[in-house]
């Protein structure tokens, strides 16, 4: 039996809003202004002493001051829920069920530039096998930063000597092929010694019965009004399958100021996800990897062997 520990109602919110701007801290920036027309006409954009935040350009600017007005307005609002709620922690655990796996966009993909697409809130997710394999890489914490989160990876024999103190990813997990139904266990399997994330680092296998008792789920949160403006957000939560409890959950939202502009190459959502000024709720350190830094918190992979 895994022990548990129960804890007080925990909640982590978004960052307080800047007294001054009342805007949140991390989105505070001089760049993100509407120039004044009589600017544009005489000087450009130079006279403006920031540029306009991209796809905005061609606006007029009452009617861009107005749109953007309204959309931090709003993504402000949705921010005042973003958070962390963790009901209760689990400690040596050595595997967990993935109810649903982010399938993977192609480079450059259309779903970037889709105002509607669902998963844009995590546009900059592993996706995939990765999206699998992130569970089970270790965890490598920079020592002048032990407080931070560290970025994953296989552990390699030479990372064993180097980086002794690696947090362990889980041992196995589990999932149920949306196509045939059919249930698989993931192993890890190191015996490459690759450093980086390449092909043949996990195999999965059918299964007749789940052995886990803890899932991860997510819920993604397409909301009309929220996309017509490019804010997008998810839900993810740890469920007891025993009992149905959600033993933790997530919310996220994040908000492409650009407005889906494709300029100087940039992919909107994959920006908004991973920019680090328009996102809320987000970890220090943590892009991609946001899923296993959130379960793993409250659903602590076993340590040692």
């Amino acid at each position: 039996m895994n022990p548990e520990s129960e804890a007080s109602l925990m909640f982590l919110p978004w960052p307080r809003l800047d007294e001054t701007s009342a805007m949140p801290l991390g989105l505070k920036t001089t760049s993100i202004r509407i120039c004044l027309a009589s600017a544009m006409l005489a000087g450009g954009l130079a006279g403006c002493g920031a540029p306009l935040p991209f796809g905005l350009e061609a606006e007029t600017q009452k009617t861009a001051q107005e749109r953007y007005t309204k959309a931090k307005t709003l993504f402000e609002e949705r921010c005042k829920t973003a958070g962390v709620v963790i009901k209760r922690t689990v400690k040596d655990v050595e595997g967990i069920e993935l109810i649903k796996i982010r399938q993977p966009i192609p480079w450059g993909g259309k779903e970037y530039f889709d105002a509607m697409y669902p998963e844009a809130a995590m546009a900059g997710e592993h996706r995939g096998d990765d999206y699998i394999k992130q569970f089970l890489m270790s965890e490598f914490v920079e020592p002048s930063q032990p407080d931070r989160r560290g970025g994953l990876g296989p552990p390699t024999k030479e990372k064993q000597v180097t980086r002794p103190g690696a947090r362990k990813g889980y041992a196995f997990v589990e999932y149920v092929g949306p196509s045939d139904g059919q249930r698989y266990r993931c192993t890890p399997d190191w015996s490459l010694d690759h450093p980086n994330w390449v092909p043949g680092q996990h195999h999965c296998s059918p299964i007749a019965k789940s052995s886990t008792r803890y899932a991860l789920d997510y819920e993604d949160l397409v909301v009309p009004e929220d996309r017509s403006l490019w804010i997008a957000g998810t839900k993810l939560r740890v469920i007891d399958k025993q009992t149905g409890e959600v033993v933790a959950e997530l919310t996220r939202y994040v908000w492409d100021m650009g407005f889906g502009s494709g300029a100087t190459g940039r992919w909107p959502w994959e920006y908004a996800a991973v920019s680090g000024r328009s996102e809320c709720m987000r970890f220090p350190g943590v892009k991609s990897d946001i899923s296993r830094k959130f379960i793993d918190t409250v659903i602590q992979p076993k340590q040692g062997d």
